[in-house]
């Protein structure tokens, strides 16, 4: 299976250090890999490189490999971006996509032409990106049937995401913000991305709402020619919607401590201790607290499996523990 590659990425901000680092990740063509870990890990972060996004003062290192789909221009041509066939390309993404991408399909993000490029892919909907705050997608005086129109989507259907097409006659502030969530997503697929990068798609939905999404993104992936990744804190949506050829890549401290099925890890197979644990803290699987690490947590070029993992009872100051995203301390007040 072709796949798209994140390989060595490092990413500093000014004041806070490393927000990415050395992370490697593959996303598979064809598949949803899903984007889990504690807020602060990075995930968001990621999502905004790939999307073209990064902060003007921001120092990043790595590439982005996009051979196995991109390279050997000089071939009989693959399918692009919305499944026509294109000259030249191997599976490739066409037109001004494709024009940004170096002969090898390999872009160094360190290079500013390399973050050129990931901007010029996103503004030729070759990669698509819904971002947290979905609100920022659209002009606050635009209606949404305009925006829609400008960016050549022509007749969305929102249907597939509970919602009503009427709605698009009505300004970014005039819906919910689940409503605008599921717009966004709507106009991140309308130009069929070759990698739709979404960040918490599900987020402030009720479960019905939120399966109908993850069903979009099923879909998505299962056009074949596209990869998905997705960030998600709802392991209990995750649980009940993905399908069995998903990834789940899991972020800790700004680097992939693992990628493994969603089996594995809903089965507490994976290989990482720290993940073994956060598959256990879903509320399937009985909401078991992460314990707290009893110093400063590890960087990760010195990571050790476990040193994030410690009994209740053992290490932890006052026997507090993560519970929910929250701390709460076991001695007395």
């Amino acid at each position: 299976m072709t796949a798209l590659h994140l390989r060595d990425i490092t990413l500093s901000l000014p004041g806070t250090g490393e927000v990415l680092s050395a992370l490697d990740l593959e996303l598979r063509i064809g598949g949803i890999t899903w984007l889990v870990g504690e807020s602060g890990a990075g995930k968001s972060t990621l999502c905004n490189l790939l999307a073209g996004l990064s902060l003007v003062d921001a120092k990043v290192s790595g590439v982005l490999d996009l051979s196995e789909i991109v390279g050997g221009r000089g071939g009989s041509g693959g399918v692009g971006a919305g499944g026509d066939r294109r000259a030249g390309s191997r599976g490739g993404f066409g037109g001004p996509a494709e024009a940004a991408v170096p002969g090898d399909g390999r872009i160094d993000l360190s290079a500013g032409r390399g973050r050129r490029a990931m901007a010029t892919m996103r503004r030729s909907g070759a990669i698509a990106w819904a971002p947290q705050n979905a609100m920022d997608t659209f002009p606050p005086t635009m209606r949404l049937s305009e925006w829609f129109a400008r960016a050549g989507v022509e007749s969305p259907d929102l249907g597939a995401y509970g919602l009503e097409n009427s709605i698009l006659r009505r300004l970014p502030h005039q819906v919910s913000g689940g409503q605008i969530s599921r717009i966004s997503l709507a106009a991140a697929v309308a130009k069929s991305p070759r990698l739709l990068v979404c960040d918490e798609p599900t987020a402030g939905l009720d479960p019905e709402q939120a399966d109908a999404v993850v069903g979009v993104l099923n879909e998505q992936a299962a056009a074949g020619s596209r990869a998905v990744l997705a960030v998600t804190h709802d392991l209990s949506g995750l649980q009940r919607n993905a399908r069995p050829g998903d990834r789940v890549a899991v972020v800790f401290n700004g680097h992939i401590v693992e990628n493994c099925s969603v089996e594995d890890f809903f089965a507490g197979r994976a290989e990482n201790v720290y993940v073994r644990a956060l598959a256990a803290a879903a509320p399937a699987a009985g909401a078991h607290p992460l314990p707290l690490a009893d110093g400063a947590r590890p960087q990760p070029w010195v990571y050790r499996d476990g040193d994030e993992l410690r009994r209740l009872d053992e290490g932890a100051a006052g026997g507090g523990v993560v519970d929910g995203g929250a701390v709460s301390g076991g001695g007395p007040e």
